[in-house]
């Protein structure tokens, strides 16, 4: 999908319905005018200046391992160098795989659309602009931005 807008956001879902993401997108694009979100069924996103895995926790209760999560970091794994993106995992930081790839940010106690609300605004924060107006987002910010969402 071409993007318009000065800053693309491209999700990729795991363990999501994508028309459940889908019905937060409009509300997405009303809070960051600015940013053009749709949900990505390709790898690589062409066009995104940001890609987001949003990431469901599938683990049984008091399992070990979360299918979700290993699907989202083996995709971090593979993704080209040039390439920023990150994870949204929706639970609390001491939730997260103790093994991950690249950057993840715990959303906390925030709903999985708060969250990518709330990184949305961080994100715009953290961004610079390149001669022929395409946002590009610093690396070095991003890292700082992987955090607890709901404690920014």
């Amino acid at each position: 999908m071409p993007c318009v807008a000065l800053r693309c956001v491209a999700l990729r879902l795991w363990g999501y319905e994508e028309s459940e993401v889908q019905s937060w997108i409009d509300e997405l694009h009303a809070l960051h005018s600015a940013a053009r979100w749709w949900i990505s069924r390709e790898r690589t996103a062409h066009g995104a200046d940001l890609v987001v895995h949003l990431v469901k926790p599938s683990r049984m209760r008091g399992g070990a391992f979360c299918w979700n999560c290993a699907g989202a970091n083996y995709a971090l794994a593979q993704s080209p160098a040039r390439a920023i993106e990150m994870v949204v995992f929706e639970g609390l930081e001491d939730q997260l795989p103790s093994v991950r790839v690249g950057h993840w940010a715990a959303a906390g106690a925030l709903s999985p659309q708060a969250a990518l609300a709330r990184l949305g605004h961080l994100v715009a924060a953290a961004s610079t602009f390149r001669s022929g107006r395409r946002a590009v987002v610093r690396r070095n910010l991003l890292c700082m931005i992987t955090r607890q969402l709901d404690a920014a």
